[in-house]
């Protein structure tokens, strides 16, 4: 598959990826509208998600830049499936969305076609480079947590 991806032209790597952006975006938006509309399993399992941290984080930030957040997302990682389970559960208007998520996944196709692939092959060239990144950002993500735990601690102690 290596070959055949740096084979593709830039347009074409382009647009092979941002259909496959379109794809998963719209099927996961689809499964949040089903789990918000129906009494099955999957909704419960759906509500269960949407009432983690990062969920809610989400729900933050669809409700303070309404469909902005939709664009806005593919430039994180991690945060993306979370805010278009978002929207689809609150019910965002499909003609919102549509373009919110074209534009979008037009962002994460380009990135993706261009430098995020060579990314993906260094790192299985390199397979020490994963651990190396995997370690630093747990290393990030607890100083994080640190911070915000004490910034909370001193909030609370006021």
């Amino acid at each position: 598959m290596q070959a055949w991806m740096e084979s593709l032209p830039l347009g074409a790597a382009i647009l092979f990826f941002w259909a496959v952006g379109i794809v998963r975006t719209t099927a996961v938006f689809a499964l949040g509208r089903a789990a918000a509309t129906g009494g099955s399993r999957r909704s419960d399992r759906v509500r269960r998600l949407m009432d983690t941290a990062l969920y809610r984080r989400a729900q933050r930030l669809v409700h303070r830049w309404g469909v902005l957040a939709v664009p806005a997302c593919f430039l994180t990682v991690g945060l993306q499936t979370a805010v278009i389970l978002t929207t689809a559960v609150t019910g965002m208007p499909l003609r919102r969305w549509i373009p919110a998520m074209l534009v979008g996944t037009l962002i994460w196709g380009t990135i993706y076609g261009t430098v995020g692939m060579a990314v993906v092959w260094a790192w299985l060239r390199e397979p020490w480079a994963v651990v190396l990144v995997v370690a630093l950002l747990t290393l990030l993500a607890a100083a994080r947590a640190a911070h915000v735990r004490c910034s909370a601690r001193r909030t609370a102690d006021r």
